[in-house]
């Protein structure tokens, strides 16, 4: 065991310690409302989270001295920890990027964090700075937070049709992430799933936590964080006979000596996969051989500067151009804090019965910023419409398994009249700027379509027919990101102030 592995896991574990005394203490003398914090649902977020756990061991380094005695029992936390500090903020979004890594320090964060901060405050009391620490109380992860966690590994899961013996070694849809999960890992998405009534898949997740717990050499540390062998073994048993049978029970138990990647018998009948989850896997037809040329038609400056388009299709009316938005741009258009950017939901319009966490995004109006012009510059000299008439600028950021339901950008003022003096949405322009190495996919599920996101491109349609009605073929969803950081940029323009400069496309 290295110095270095070591100082992390004795400031990782004082650091509970403080900020659960700072939780009572503020607790105590502060009524304030919190706002709640979620960082499952931005990659950005998530790199602030794994900073602020740098920054607990940088401050506490100065009291390692006086933690000597505890030491051969902070030693069994150690097993837990296989990632040295990443200071660089590159580093810390690559470290997030990778989803078992995002979930495991979620996890750590939500569920060993709390046992660990009891035992500390039964084993007596250590001098720290508690006004540094308090600045931290408000910002680790809470319940809610667990979830959509939870919710992000259960679709990249079940969207991509993995298998979970596959995606505990680190083989995620045929990439290998260079980390595995724990048995506390796999035991909380199984209990999840458990809670949702998915007893087979919340099986696998608790052989997969059987077969590869460790029992720790120090009890104290089986009491902290280990999950027990019996609970999974009972578990398991539990989870196979909730859609099984009692006459399978021998059965049941042989499979828990088994490897982890062989199928389980007796299973019930899988539902078919949703034209989403078809698109998600890559089983869309290939697209046609349309058309790709450069576009000097549509404005003046257009013939001086064309640009790279690419037909996608045409019905609906898609089309992808490339290379439009530059990296200096994009540097400042996603040079954001999560301070800066809000939770994005699903509104009335898109779940009218419930509310779905999405994103972090950052809303801007149409302001006359430079950048902002110049960006509805671009989508007029793309579009050759009138920009006047735009929604807000939006920056969006996907976290783990990040995704979108089908939706469409119209709203349909027939069905939804007070909307009749703003106009619906004629057309919507998506930039992607940042690769998402593995998912992401914007998916059209009625016309077939998948594109995936790259960088500097953008993705521009039409969401209303030639007489102004929605087309339905323009409803579209965004696949579970696995393996990045998806951002996007996202405006649209209105249809009243486009009237006699639409084309009418047949």
């Amino acid at each position: 065991m290295s110095i270095r592995t070591f100082r992390y896991i004795i400031l990782n574990l004082i650091l509970i310690f403080q900020l659960s005394t700072c939780v009572a203490k503020n607790t105590e003398n502060d009524n304030t409302p919190v706002q709640e914090v979620i960082y499952s649902n931005s990659i950005r977020a998530l790199s602030e989270l794994r900073e602020i756990e740098n920054s607990y061991m940088e401050h506490l380094y100065n009291y390692v001295s006086s933690l000597r005695q505890k030491i051969q029992t902070l030693r069994t936390f150690i097993n837990c920890i296989t990632q040295e500090n990443l200071h660089h903020k590159l580093d810390q979004y690559k470290y997030v990027s990778n989803p078992l890594n995002s979930f495991g320090l979620l996890r750590r964060a939500h569920q060993d964090w709390p046992k660990l901060t009891s035992y500390l405050r039964d084993q007596g009391n250590f001098i720290v700075d508690l006004e540094e620490m308090s600045k931290f109380v408000n910002r680790t992860p809470n319940a809610h937070d667990m979830e959509e966690s939870l919710l992000g590994m259960d679709r990249i899961e079940h969207f991509y049709n993995l298998k979970s013996s596959d995606m505990a070694q680190g083989l995620v849809a045929g990439q290998k992430l260079g980390s595995r999960m724990s048995a506390p890992d796999c035991m909380a998405l199984a209990d999840y799933l458990y809670k949702r009534s998915e007893f087979e898949r919340a099986a696998e997740w608790y052989r997969l936590a059987f077969s590869v717990f460790n029992k720790p050499k120090n009890n104290m540390a089986l009491k902290l964080y280990a999950p027990k062998r019996e609970e999974l073994q009972k578990m398991f048993v539990i989870s196979r006979l909730q859609e099984g049978s009692v006459d399978n029970l021998s059965d049941y138990l042989k499979e828990l000596s088994q490897d982890p990647g062989t199928s389980l018998v007796h299973l019930g009948p899988r539902k078919s996969p949703t034209a989403i989850e078809q698109g998600c896997r890559g089983n869309f037809p290939p697209h046609p051989q349309l058309v790709c040329r450069y576009n000097s038609t549509t404005t003046p400056f257009m013939r001086i500067a064309p640009l790279k388009e690419e037909e996608i299709s045409k019905e609906p009316l898609i089309w992808l151009y490339h290379d439009v938005i530059y990296d200096s741009e994009i540097a400042q258009l996603t040079n954001l804090t999560r301070e800066e950017m809000i939770l994005g939901t699903t509104n009335n319009y898109t779940t009218p019965d419930r509310v779905n966490r999405l994103f972090h995004v950052k809303v801007t109006n149409d302001d006359g910023g430079q950048l902002d012009r110049t960006l509805v510059n671009r989508m007029a000299d793309i579009s050759g419409l009138d920009m006047g008439n735009t929604t807000s600028l939006a920056r969006i950021n996907y976290g783990l398994g990040g995704y979108f339901q089908e939706h469409s950008d119209y709203v349909d003022i027939k069905l939804h009249p007070e909307l009749i003096e703003e106009g619906d949405r004629l057309m919507t322009f998506l930039f992607y700027i940042s690769d998402v190495p593995v998912g992401g996919a914007t998916i059209f599920p009625a016309a077939k379509l998948a594109i995936q996101p790259k960088k500097g491109s953008a993705l521009f349609w039409y969401n209303l027919h030639n007489n102004g009605d929605p087309n339905p073929l323009t409803r579209h969803a965004v696949c579970p990101t696995i393996v990045g950081s998806r951002w996007v940029l996202v405006k649209s323009m209105l249809n009243y102030e486009q009237m006699f400069k639409k084309p009418c496309y047949k």
